[in-house]
């Protein structure tokens, strides 16, 4: 609970209190930019044909599965319906969202919340926010801008990036992968030749223990028939 403070309840008419649903300031903070993506055209008066985005699977299924689940006494956001409202600041956008004009999710199920709230690594990340297939041909990306980032210092940008069975391009990570893994040839091949160059070293030692053991064995031998 004091992990998600001042992000974990609030109050309804100043009486009731609530929990939001989803917690914390991660969920608090989520992404309300839009965009769409439409033929170009040769006016600025014209509109051109908006191209369908596809946002599903763009969670992991294990998310989506086993993470991500409605609680049993679920009702819905709305203060009326249950014990759990949305996120404090989701309110600004709530008159806004329509189902033609999705801003906010429907519930925590919602993809574009899934990915939203896994925490990045790096204070620069990307997240995935559709799928399209587009033919040969020149587009235009509208932005409807919501999520405003001058507050922090921050900075957005959009990336449009071709996909294959093995994810995305990621240059970071590539070159990552490349550095440790010259690293680790460095170090097998030191210690290779370490391993090479005492190997005689530790013959000859395992070799004199040997002969201390038998000396030792025998020593007892010859004590024991003594005795007898």
């Amino acid at each position: 609970k004091e992990y998600c403070d001042p992000y974990n309840q609030g109050l309804v008419d100043e009486v009731r209190e609530v929990t939001y649903y989803p917690k914390g300031a991660i969920a608090n903070s989520y992404f309300t930019d839009t965009f769409t993506i439409r033929k170009a055209t040769r006016s600025k008066e014209e509109v051109g044909e908006e191209i369908p985005l596809d946002f599903t699977d763009i969670s992991w299924k294990s998310d989506r599965d086993s993470k991500f689940l409605l609680p049993a006494n679920w009702k819905g956001w709305t203060p009326d319906s249950g014990e759990y409202v949305m996120p404090k600041d989701w309110n600004k956008w709530a008159d806004k969202n329509t189902t033609e004009n999705k801003i906010l999710p429907i519930d925590i199920r919602d993809e574009h919340l899934i990915n939203w709230m896994n925490p990045a690594a790096f204070p620069s990340f990307t997240k995935l926010y559709a799928k399209v297939k587009l033919d040969p041909g020149s587009y235009t990306l509208h932005v409807a801008y919501r999520y405003h980032v001058h507050a922090f210092h921050g900075e957005k940008f959009v990336r449009l990036a071709e996909t294959s069975w093995m994810g995305g391009r990621s240059y970071f990570l590539g070159s990552a992968y490349c550095i440790v893994g010259f690293f680790c040839l460095v170090a097998a091949a030191f210690f290779i030749v370490i391993s090479r160059r005492t190997r005689a070293k530790r013959h000859e030692r395992k070799k004199k223990i040997d002969e201390q053991l038998v000396h030792y064995k025998d020593q007892n031998n010859n004590a024991q028939s003594s005795t007898l």
